[in-house]
């Protein structure tokens, strides 16, 4: 993108820079507006712990990580950050600034950053449209797991004596690497989805077998957990948009990887452990291609090779996305391969 095209993404990705719409962008963000139409607090309040400390105010020089799965809360996490610091009266709004590393399209296609963009915003903000401050600014990179270099770009502005705040669904151990090997002290925040246990914490006065079931329909994602709360089950929105993120994070956005394609057959293959080979066989790929597949679900946080999917929604997107092809899995089979 050019630096104008760049700088119309910014002034949009940050409202607080406005002075009128410093205080009520809140009440009309996208992100934060979806979580309360259906908010599972216990999930938002742990994410509020998790993260007190950049709420606190700037903590320049600092790198922090903040990982998990989509759909578990990072963005809306960071900007509860992002609302307390530009809230504060003694904090400039102006330096913070927040890089969507990418969109979502019409059709629900998950689009990302070109490393170039990514690397001229993270190292010249003010060419691209964010206001001079005299203060070290609080970058935050928000999903930018998938953007090659991006170790490099969160590496650049540290050593400049800036903040960085990073939220990923892709967390590759090599780019990790990379990272603390440029920045000693990263710190890795991780939100999980919650617990069977934690949603029988949440809810005494459910009875176990009937949280239980419900539980393994609805998962541990806190819109999800919700939504069927709410609505009686998950919506089809989000079931769009977690098959979306799942294809981008693992497949970037391959036509030979529909995500019910790869889940239906993991769950058809799998028995105490990941079978790669049986997996390799069902879709029709080589070896070198389902471990890279594996590899991905790993390190989006999607699965344990030793316990399988990490969530029951998972085992359940086949039958949500594709019903006249795929029937819903079993109560016994979620039980059994849920993490």
């Amino acid at each position: 993108m050019r630096n104008s095209e760049l700088a119309q993404v910014l002034r949009a990705a940050n409202p607080w820079w406005s002075r009128r719409r410093r205080a009520s962008w809140v009440l009309d963000d996208a992100d934060l507006a979806t979580r309360a139409r259906h908010e599972w607090q216990p999930a938002t309040q742990a994410a509020r712990a998790l993260l007190a400390d950049l709420a606190a105010g700037p903590r320049p020089g600092t790198v922090t990580v903040v990982a998990g799965p989509r759909g578990v809360g990072k963005t809306t996490a960071v900007k509860d950050v992002v609302a307390h610091l530009v809230a504060d009266p003694r904090t400039d709004p102006r330096r913070v600034v927040l890089v969507p590393a990418e969109r979502t399209e019409p059709d629900g296609t998950v689009l990302q950053w070109e490393p170039a963009d990514l690397a001229t915003v993270g190292r010249t903000p003010t060419r691209t449209g964010a206001p001079a401050c005299d203060d070290p600014r609080v970058l935050v990179l928000d999903e930018v797991g998938a953007v090659d270099g991006w170790p490099q770009v969160a590496a650049h502005a540290h050593h400049r004596g800036d903040q960085v705040v990073v939220t990923t669904s892709v967390l590759d151990p090599a780019d990790l690497a990379a990272l603390e090997q440029q920045v000693p002290g990263v710190a890795v925040r991780r939100l999980q989805p919650a617990s069977m246990s934690e949603v029988l914490l949440a809810r005494p006065g459910g009875g176990t077998q009937d949280v239980r079931s419900a539980y393994l329909r609805h998962g541990g994602l806190p819109r999800a957990l919700a939504e069927h709360r709410d609505l009686g089950d998950v919506g089809d929105e989000l079931v769009r948009w977690l098959a979306a993120g799942l294809h981008h994070d693992v497949c970037r956005g391959g036509d030979g990887c529909p995500p019910e394609v790869l889940l239906a057959a993991l769950c058809e293959t799998t028995d105490r452990f990941v079978e790669p080979e049986q997996l390799a066989r069902a879709l029709g790929l080589t070896m070198p291609e389902v471990t890279l597949l594996l590899a991905r679900l790993e390190q989006a946080h999607l699965l344990d090779p030793r316990r399988g999917l990490v969530d029951p929604l998972l085992h359940r997107l086949p039958s949500l996305l594709a019903p006249d092809r795929y029937a819903a899995p079993s109560v016994q089979h979620i039980a059994t391969f849920s993490h």
